[in-house]
């Protein structure tokens, strides 16, 4: 039985070589294939030609290579998809001979494959224009300067459910019982429980609002009075502040590029929403026409 990922990749497959040959012979569907004069062939089928970046696209495609990963021609990965592009090929261009692609379903189906990826060219063209080296290290001069002027601080804090039982611990406290100690015996934080308590350095913006304003309010080693978050009552003391540290590029390059990647695909697609026409029909009426769902009672 033929494997649903294949069918997949061969639909993608004719998107590109039928809708460039609008049914063609094989080979006037090859001449008018993209020109990729920049790259070598690998195989033949019928007097068409595949190419190394189509198997190299395949093989990343299939999560078998990373991107800028290189591609081995000796290697397993490569006759696994290089067979799998023959079969894909073969496929296609029965297709074509029994022009398939002029069958409604196929049309439309060509047409949705098509419009994915002229939106995934255009968003790739858009984030390399805008995502780049240049761009990526004045975001991290930002960021490092930002960083540089925040302060973080480290807590240590009891968790309870209760305002009378944080009252009490409260009380314990200022009679000298040990921190540690009541924090093993009321705290219902179970990820601080085995340290005491202590949460690791946090700045102002990380925090629940009146957590950090309470947090920060403190010195060094002072214990606050109880405090209530949408957690529950928190008892809190000071331990450490110090000037936020300052990464190395390398060390936020990733998530810089996950950041400007985000903002720029939100901002493109806000700015061609502002400047479209959209009209979203209403399918109320279309719904009650629909037959009803029938049950064998009725």
């Amino acid at each position: 039985m033929l494997k649903s990922n294949l069918i997949i990749s061969t639909i993608v497959f004719l998107s590109a070589v039928i809708t460039s040959c609008g049914g063609k012979n094989p080979s006037q569907a090859q001449s008018d294939l993209p020109n990729r004069d920049t790259n070598f062939v690998v195989a033949e089928v019928n007097k068409t030609q595949i190419f190394f970046v189509d198997i190299e696209e395949l093989a990343i495609s299939r999560t078998l290579i990373g991107e800028g990963e290189t591609l081995e021609f000796d290697s397993v990965i490569y006759n696994v998809v290089l067979n799998e592009a023959i079969d894909q090929r073969l496929l296609a261009l029965k297709a074509l001979e029994k022009k398939l692609d002029q069958e409604p379903e196929v049309i439309r189906r060509l047409a949705a494959a098509r419009e994915f990826t002229l939106s995934d060219v255009m968003l790739e063209k858009q984030i390399k224009n805008k995502v780049n080296d240049r761009t990526i290290e004045k975001l991290y001069v930002e960021q490092k300067y930002l960083r540089g002027q925040r302060d973080e601080i480290q807590v240590r804090h009891i968790l309870v459910e209760d305002f009378k039982v944080a009252s009490k611990i409260t009380m314990k406290l200022s009679e000298g019982e040990s921190f540690d100690d009541l924090v093993s015996e009321y705290s219902k934080d179970i990820y601080t429980n085995e340290s005491g308590g202590i949460l690791p350095y946090f700045s102002k913006d990380m925090m629940d609002d009146e957590f950090s304003k309470l947090a920060f309010s403190l010195t060094i080693g002072e214990v606050s009075s109880p405090i209530e978050t949408k957690d529950g009552w928190h008892i809190v003391e000071m331990l450490k502040r110090r000037r936020a540290p300052q990464p190395k590029l390398p060390e936020m390059r990733e998530s810089i590029i996950d950041f400007m990647t985000y903002d720029e695909v939100n901002s493109l697609l806000s700015k061609l929403r502002k400047e479209s026409t959209i009209k979203l029909n209403d399918l109320s009426e279309k719904y009650l026409e629909r037959p009803q769902d029938t049950t064998e009672n009725d």
